[in-house]
């Protein structure tokens, strides 16, 4: 059975109410194509769990889908801070638990590996862990039989992990080129359903003729969603690089809510659908490799 669907049915199988892991690494290989069609069809209250993450946040924050959101870090890099999200948290609109990007991957290897915490002595004599003193989600722990220190970081369900390749064939294996996946693929191991979009569709051959370069085998991935530039206009290496004028566009919106609403519906969620996204923002040019 083709795994192969649009990324209208793939982000309809996204819940109100879930935990959804995003992808990427802050400004790169984002799943940003999924990330708009989520905002498009105005889900609820999701959970965001982003280790290092940018744009993806602040669309889903822009278009009023975030309850919490779970990080090490939200920014646009040197291009400054993710607005959106700044604004959300400040007003409360937003909860948000900070972590250390590392923190953070042992709570997502403690679910994946069915564990009730994964020990690390990352966060050890730090503020971190003071602030998760009411949840015990990261705390520090004594092994009775050493007498060492360490911290508990407790496992952390995902319902649904979007992440972004540049391609898989019909029956869900999918390739990152080159096969360095960030983090991607701690999200991918925790999360109980996994949705890749894809700059292309590539026939089986082409995975059964080099299975060492497979990043995700087809048991990994429930749904592929074709979109060419689907990372825009976060960047796609080395296919793409990212869009810096679209980032500074979008920075320079946010300080006027009005001329923001604006923006985000004429060059985010207005187009129908994502190539008209991609026409209106000029991604063919804008994106350069």
């Amino acid at each position: 059975m083709s795994k192969v669907t649009t990324l209208e049915q793939a982000a309809a199988q996204v819940p109100d109410g879930a935990t959804v892991a995003i992808g990427g690494l802050s400004m790169n290989s984002a799943p940003m194509a999924l990330v708009r069609e989520l905002v498009r069809q105005e889900k609820k209250d999701l959970t965001l769990v982003a280790i290092v993450a940018g744009m993806a946040v602040d669309w889903l924050v822009a278009g009023r889908c975030v309850r919490r959101v779970l990080s090490g870090l939200v920014s646009f890099e040197g291009l400054g801070l993710a607005p959106n999200f700044r604004a959300g948290v400040q007003s409360g609109r937003v909860a948000v638990e900070e972590y250390s990007e590392h923190l953070l991957i042992c709570r997502l290897q403690a679910q994946s590996s069915n564990l009730p915490f994964m020990p690390t002595k990352a966060g050890l004599g730090t503020d971190v862990l003071g602030l998760h003193t009411a949840s015990g989600a990261v705390r520090e722990e004594r092994d009775a039989p050493s007498g060492e220190r360490y911290v508990a970081c407790t496992r952390l369900p995902v319902d649904v992990a979007l992440v972004h390749a540049h391609e898989a064939d019909e029956r869900g294996n999918a390739r990152v080129n080159p096969k360095l996946v960030w983090m991607d693929n701690e999200i991918v191991n925790a999360a109980a359903r996994t949705v890749a979009s894809v700059e292309r569709v590539a026939a089986t051959e082409a995975f059964t003729a080099e299975p060492e370069r497979t990043t995700y085998p087809r048991f990994m991935i429930d749904a592929v969603a074709p979109a060419p530039l689907g990372a825009y206009p976060c960047s796609s290496f080395p296919d793409y690089s990212h869009d810096s004028e679209f980032f500074t566009a979008y920075s320079q919106a946010a300080r006027d809510r009005g001329e923001f609403t604006q923006f985000f519906r004429e060059r985010v969620v207005g187009p129908e659908t994502w190539e008209d996204f991609l026409d209106a923002n000029n991604a063919a040019t804008g994106a350069s490799a």
